[in-house]
């Protein structure tokens, strides 16, 4: 599967396919190479490739009988007696994309700059249950802008979004300035209180020392 991305002033109701700008940058869709795939005319031949499942296998050290449990248990695969040898099957299917595109103000147009997860990969996949059948429906797809402060905060983490021990204890000295701060001010304001109080008072004794002296 190969996607492409195409954008539209909604403001100048743009939002029709035929004057919609494409966004650029992306590289060849693989299958458009190979000359292996029926490929429409007016289909686009530039976007990123996402897997909707991937294969992995392995070489399964097991007797016939116990092929098919040794298979699941340590590659949760599917067993495969193949000619020469015996084989586990495993897979992997896709559960989300996300795609960063940059804004060019020279261009007046966006172009790709990546993706949302781990390694700048536009796609994230999760392990295949056994026996489950999939019809992968609702696969969430994401457009992001690279402005966004989950993009920044992404790229400095690899997109796992753990920054370690010293931001945690930044963020903990952070609190406690923050504690100290309120404290502090609660504090201030408390003795603020107390000498307006002090003085309201002292005025209150003047005037009625004043009422009792007047002649």
């Amino acid at each position: 599967m190969c996607i492409s991305i195409n954008w539209g002033d909604t403001n100048n109701n743009q939002l029709h396919y035929d004057i919609m700008k494409r966004v650029q940058g992306f590289p060849n869709c693989t299958e458009t190479l190979s000359g292996k795939f029926i490929w429409n005319e007016d289909d686009p031949v530039n976007g990123v490739d996402v897997p909707v499942w991937i294969q992995h296998m392995f070489e399964a050290d097991c007797s016939d009988y116990e092929c098919d449990d040794y298979c699941a248990s340590k590659f949760n695969g599917v067993f495969v007696n193949g000619v020469n040898k015996h084989v586990c099957y495993s897979y992997d299917v896709l559960d989300g994309i996300c795609i960063v595109i940059e804004y060019d103000k020279v261009n007046n147009n966006y172009f790709f700059a990546g993706g949302c997860f781990p390694d700048n990969k536009t796609y994230v996949t999760v392990p295949a249950v056994l026996n489950e059948i999939y019809m992968f429906k609702g696969i969430e797809i994401e457009i992001r802008d690279k402005s966004d402060p989950i993009i920044k905060a992404g790229e400095m983490s690899n997109y796992s979004f753990s920054f370690g021990n010293s931001w945690r204890y930044f963020a903990w000295l952070l609190n406690i300035i923050l504690i100290l701060a309120i404290a502090a001010g609660c504090y201030v304001g408390y003795q603020i209180y107390k000498i307006k109080k002090k003085s309201n008072k002292n005025a209150l004794i003047e005037n009625e020392n004043k009422d009792d002296f007047d002649p």
